[in-house]
């Protein structure tokens, strides 16, 4: 019996159909061609055949691996921090920790913190989200910080007082943390030597991204110099990220005068802007802004925001303004505000022009179901 592989005396077809084997008798078939060899050459043959088949079925496995699959990446969003930096440290390592289990299979490329990253301004808490962006840092995984009211606290007096105190922001993150030799970030700052306002860049294959991170109730200073950025980069698809943009109703705040950013500073000009001012005077103005991002007030919203092309032209684009805050979740078993380490992944899928986010818990693992939220025209 001629083997159609070299190097052999036959070769070895067995159906997986049950019937047809009792039907055709294949295997006594087979069983009767191995009688007539010899023992020892059987034995030989056999581990010869085993091992074929052992590589065909590895063989069989690579492949399967590399079916085609939806080509997606992610981006985390990590809401206000403050109690974990003051009262739950350990929650806040476990959110990185969890980051970090989940950069692969998530293709995570970049994670995005929203503000409030720590209570009071107080020290001991930057040091605690010192050591917790020090475990992205170590995995070489892209993050974002912005500052919220918290943050920039008169940190001896514990109260707003209409500056914004961000030195120990500075301190703890300064800009040469993220713009040195070798660094995986890239981008540009507002004030050279403060990471107050600044951008990134990043590209996943063929599509380019820039995220703007804005101080809470940005200047009109700094929304001149995003909006000049974000016009000469206008083939990027931007991210805005500011804290306090949302409420949980999805309505647009205007609460300056609740952490003193309201009225006027020494030199007459306005202390900060609202957020239907950051609305008008960058979200509207600039077509490649496809995401806000924001905290400060608990809860969670998604809105979509179709926005004219031209005043002569009924054709829209798309805007989606995201509010992720858990600050007020509660630990099971306790009455303290925690956030229960709860985070958002926002899966994005290029070539279908979608984003897909849902809510993950980093301490159960377990997530609220994904949410197709939005489609992008090319």
């Amino acid at each position: 019996m001629a083997s159609i592989m070299p190097g052999f005396d036959y070769d070895i077809f067995i159906s997986y159909r049950q019937k047809d084997n009792k039907q055709y008798g294949y295997t006594n078939k087979t069983c009767s061609i191995f009688r007539q060899q010899s023992q020892q050459k059987r034995n030989h043959e056999n581990k010869k055949n085993c091992k074929l088949i052992i590589l065909l079925f590895l063989q069989a496995l690579a492949c399967l691996s590399f079916l085609p699959k939806d080509n997606f990446f992610s981006i985390i969003i990590l809401p206000d921090t403050q109690h974990y930096s003051s009262s739950y440290p350990e929650i806040f390592y476990k959110q990185m920790d969890w980051i970090v289990e989940n950069k692969i299979p998530l293709n995570i490329q970049y994670v995005i913190h929203l503000g409030d990253i720590t209570n009071n301004n107080k020290e001991y808490a930057w040091e605690v989200a010192n050591k917790s962006f020090k475990i992205l840092e170590n995995k070489g995984i892209p993050y974002s910080i912005v500052y919220g009211d918290n943050d920039m606290k008169n940190p001896d007096k514990n109260y707003y007082d209409g500056i914004r105190h961000t030195e120990l922001l500075n301190r703890y993150f300064p800009v040469s943390r993220f713009d040195k030799p070798g660094s995986w970030w890239s981008g540009g700052f507002f004030e050279p030597g403060k990471i107050d306002n600044y951008y990134c860049l990043f590209n996943y294959m063929k599509y380019n991204f820039l995220i703007m991170n804005l101080e809470i109730a940005p200047r009109s200073s700094v929304l001149n110099w995003a909006g000049n950025i974000i016009a000469q980069n206008s083939s990027r698809k931007v991210i805005l990220v500011t804290h306090d943009y949302l409420d949980k109703n999805g309505k647009r705040l205007d609460d300056l005068k609740s952490f003193e950013m309201d009225g006027k500073d020494n030199n007459g000009k306005l202390k900060g802007n609202n957020a239907e001012t950051v609305f008008k005077k960058l979200v509207k103005k600039n077509s490649n802004i496809i995401l806000v991002l924001c905290g400060h007030k608990e809860g969670e919203f998604q809105k979509e925001v179709n926005i004219k092309i031209s005043k002569d032209s009924e054709e829209t684009r798309k805007v989606f303004e995201i509010l992720s805050d858990f600050q007020d979740e509660k630990l099971k078993g306790t009455d303290e505000k925690s956030g229960k380490g709860m985070l958002c992944v926002l899966k994005f899928y290029p070539e279908k022009n979608e984003i897909v986010i849902s809510t993950v818990s980093s301490l159960t693992g377990k997530t609220k179901g994904e949410k197709s939220l939005l489609l992008l025209k090319k």
